[in-house]
């Protein structure tokens, strides 16, 4: 079983971002029922065992709830040739915060330490053949992007299906912050 940690995004928030893709570019677009933040990648977990003391640990987080603020477009990987669109989120001490301690108690279970740098952003398209020129183009007309005061009121544990046409995301698990 893939699973991964994330925020789910209102369904305003899904159709702001929507409005974004442009089929001129040469890219493959998330779709909206795909779009979320990831706080943390675990990957494939087959011990039942191990995803119950994961559930479990992840509803003993107490954080309150937020909001966040998307702001900003970026790609991965930064300064070679771009893989991946994202709309990214405003500096937000309590995200951070969230991600910190999902990240902890992933690592108290016995996952791996993720080594890269956690950057919050949300995946909008995977490139398939674009410049950096064209990018940065689409950038520059979308560089108004902000879309404020998205409520963060939970986080969920998904499960994700590979399939030919892109993944599928179930939820097993919501755990509510604190009001």
């Amino acid at each position: 079983m893939r699973l991964f940690i994330a925020i789910d995004l209102p369904e305003w928030v899904k159709k702001q971002l929507q409005q974004l893709q442009d089929s001129n570019l040469n890219v493959r677009w998330n779709s909206t029922e795909t779009m979320h933040l990831t706080l943390r990648f675990i990957g494939d977990v087959e011990e039942r065992s191990t995803r119950e003391q994961l559930v479990n640990e992840l509803a003993s987080i107490q954080i309150s709830a937020f909001s966040m603020t998307i702001k900003d477009l970026g790609y991965f990987p930064p300064k070679k040739h771009p893989k991946v669109l994202w709309a990214g989120i405003k500096e937000n001490k309590k995200l951070m915060e969230l991600q910190e301690k999902i990240e902890q108690v992933s690592q108290s279970v016995g996952f791996k330490p993720e080594t890269r740098p956690y950057i919050p952003h949300i995946t909008l398209a995977r490139v398939k053949g674009l410049s950096k020129k064209e990018v940065n183009s689409f950038f520059n007309q979308h560089k108004q992007l902000r879309i404020e005061d998205i409520p963060v009121n939970e986080f969920i544990l998904y499960e994700s299906k590979l399939h030919p046409d892109g993944a599928i995301h179930s939820p097993l698990e919501q755990f509510s912050l604190e009001l």
